[in-house]
């Protein structure tokens, strides 16, 4: 496409006045609205997993982040109440993870996740219901049994009070519920679902899955006022006590906690930040990887050894008894120090951190001991061999958790939390930022982009101007001449650096 000179040189020419001065580099970080670039994943702290983890991410054409991080929210779930991370007789943690992946669309999110959310999760749920069709076709014999057995006690009633006598004692033995079949993954997030599933077919906890998190959040209140206060507590694995309408007797949870796997994109942040920071979102581990190449992958991931190592924590049991309890995994008493240390250096920068940064790092302690116990769990899952389950969290176990949240998540959170703070114009400035690069236009015309361009924002003159002044402000752009009469119809026409072109990505 042919350039048309410099609309501001042609205008000093025709009046006589200097020329503007050489075009500088311009800043190329408004495409990316000055987001802060994206923590590198430390995948040597999953062990055996790291090289499933690659070959899944190879296979989707996605970065490994969008495997990692369904990958331990899965994990977490299957672990679920069978083991608590415990760091003093009075702390203990339930080790059920909520992750969040944030991208634009066609950047690998799904197909990152699908290798496990498709292929290896729906084997490990059929396994969880192979007996149910018997325990299911027993209750209804029972069941029977008990209807038959109440019949003859209302007939014996009857005869008794004819006949003057007293009424005989009722059957023992009260009709239970009818058994629900065990569950892992659920999409239907009523929380009368969610809580009915938590107190009979998921004991040990629930994987929600939501491809679109914003929705999710935005609309917990949507049919129950409570709502948001019912996910802010199915994190921490206390009582619950769901009180229903429709029936008289209430849903009893004796832990609330749910893991949870999300995405969102980028545009969908800023709504999804208005609410009042009652610490929903700070328990969310945020992953926001950069696109990578799209290249075709040339071997499939180990779907059959991950099916196998995921059997092993889904066999992990709680402790029985009349209410089976969690087993407690503590951390060993040399990491005792390390948590001490991480949880100081946390506090600290929470007391320099604002907003949402500042509810995150307060739940940094209580993440780094979860996630101990999950990347503990992992590594022995993924070890051949019968091998006894972890009875104390390791030192390295831990070491690697505090890496992962200190060199990853944090910063993913800074990430996430500084782009849903960006400013209007910043968002529309990028946006024209974009075009310009895209399409390549001579200049930039208020009238060209308003009647027949239509970007998405850019509405009127004045959004225009304002996303324009930002580019003239980064060097992409500058400002159209004093005069109004230049240019067919007066119209404002704004010179591009031709050095963006030669800088584009």
């Amino acid at each position: 496409m042919t350039v048309a000179p410099d609309i501001h040189l042609a205008v000093a020419r025709a009046t006589g006045e200097e020329p503007p001065p050489p075009w500088p580099a311009p800043d190329m970080a408004v495409l990316r609205l000055h987001r802060r670039p994206p923590p590198t994943l430390p995948i040597a702290v999953f062990g055996k997993w790291e090289k499933w983890i690659m070959d899944a991410a190879e296979a989707a054409s996605c970065p490994a982040d969008y495997v990692a991080v369904p990958l331990l929210a899965s994990a977490s779930a299957l672990i679920g109440h069978a083991r608590w991370a415990q760091a003093t007789p009075g702390w203990a943690e339930p080790p059920h993870l909520w992750l969040g992946a944030v991208g634009d669309s066609g950047n690998g999110k799904s197909p990152g996740a699908d290798c496990l959310l498709r292929d290896v999760l729906p084997e490990i749920e059929a396994r969880m219901t192979g007996d149910f069709p018997d325990k299911l076709r027993d209750w209804r014999a029972d069941a029977e049994r008990g209807k038959a057995s109440e019949e003859a006690w209302k007939a014996d009633v009857r005869t008794a009070e004819k006949a003057g006598k007293p009424a005989p004692l009722p059957p023992m033995g009260a009709l239970t519920s009818e058994p629900q079949s065990p569950r892992l993954r659920q999409n239907d997030i009523t929380i009368e679902k969610v809580a009915s599933l938590l107190a009979t077919a998921a004991p040990k906890g629930l994987l929600i899955i939501r491809d679109e998190l914003a929705g999710w959040i935005t609309g917990m209140n949507t049919y129950n006022d409570a709502g948001r206060a019912f996910w802010v507590e199915a994190f921490g694995g206390r009582p619950y006590r769901v009180e229903r309408q429709k029936h008289s007797e209430p849903i009893v949870i004796p832990r609330l906690a749910v893991a949870m796997y999300g995405s969102v994109q980028p545009d969908r942040l800023m709504p999804l930040m208005r609410e009042g920071d009652d610490g929903l979102l700070a328990r969310i581990l945020w992953s926001w990887p950069d696109s990578v190449p799209f290249r075709l992958g040339r071997r499939a991931p180990g779907t059959a050894w991950a099916i196998e190592a995921f059997d092993r924590l889904r066999y992990l049991d709680l402790q029985p008894g009349n209410q089976p309890q969690p087993i407690m995994v503590p951390l060993d008493p040399d990491a005792l120090p390390l948590l001490e240390t991480f949880g100081q250096a946390a506090q600290r920068q929470q007391s320099s951190a604002g907003g949402l940064m500042r509810s995150a790092l307060g739940k940094a302690r209580g993440l780094a001991l979860r996630l101990s116990l999950v990347l503990e769990m992992m590594w022995w899952c993924g070890e051949s061999g019968m091998t006894a389950p972890p009875s104390v969290i390791s030192t390295r176990a831990f070491l690697s958790a505090a890496t992962l949240l200190d060199e990853y998540f944090m910063p993913g959170a800074e990430r996430v939390y500084g782009d849903a703070a960006t400013t209007r114009q910043d968002r529309n400035a990028a946006t024209l930022a974009r075009w310009i690069i895209a399409k390549n236009p001579a200049d930039v015309h208020v009238r060209h982009l308003l009647r027949e361009v239509r970007l998405p924002g850019l509405t009127d003159a004045e959004l225009i101007r304002e996303a324009a002044n930002v580019l003239v402000e980064a060097d992409w752009l500058r400002a159209p001449p004093s005069t109004r009469e230049f240019g067919p119809r007066g119209r404002v026409a704004y010179s591009i650096n031709p050095r963006v072109r030669e800088m584009a990505p």
